[in-house]
């Protein structure tokens, strides 16, 4: 019997074959905004503003995000669910090359997934990244 080829994640690599580019990031991971000067430099982006939210933006190389949520919006349960819906709205979002900041507004604390997403898009329409 011929010896069956391995497929799948265990297949060998062919030899002298080169990746095009890198794979993409584990399950649509966000790139975070890191460092305080990164955050300094976006207070000169353009920005944009929802019922919600708040966005500002300036071009970069690559995706990346900062989302803020104060101690005004809640106690921490209240401020991880509201990251966690931004960061899932903004993984499902085709989004261009820049550097974003999120900024959400005491009155997110009431806001319902789907009007994140609304608010988020409506934010990001006016500020020009996208159409």
């Amino acid at each position: 019997m011929e010896a069956e080829k391995a497929e799948g994640p265990l297949a060998p690599h062919p030899q002298g074959e080169r990746l095009s580019q890198p794979p993409p990031a584990a399950g649509g991971k966000l790139l975070s905004l890191k460092g305080d000067r990164a955050f300094q430099r976006l207070r000169q982006g353009r920005a944009g503003r929802g019922r919600f939210l708040s966005v500002k933006w300036l071009p970069a190389p690559e995706l990346r995000v900062g989302i803020v949520v104060s101690k005004k919006v809640g106690k921490a349960v209240v401020r991880n669910r509201i990251k966690r819906r931004l960061r899932e709205i903004l993984r499902r979002l085709h989004l261009p090359r820049a550097h974003l900041l999120v900024i959400a507004s005491p009155e997110a604390r009431e806001a319902t997934y789907p009007e994140l997403f609304q608010d988020l898009i409506r934010a990001l329409k006016k500020s020009g990244l996208v159409q």
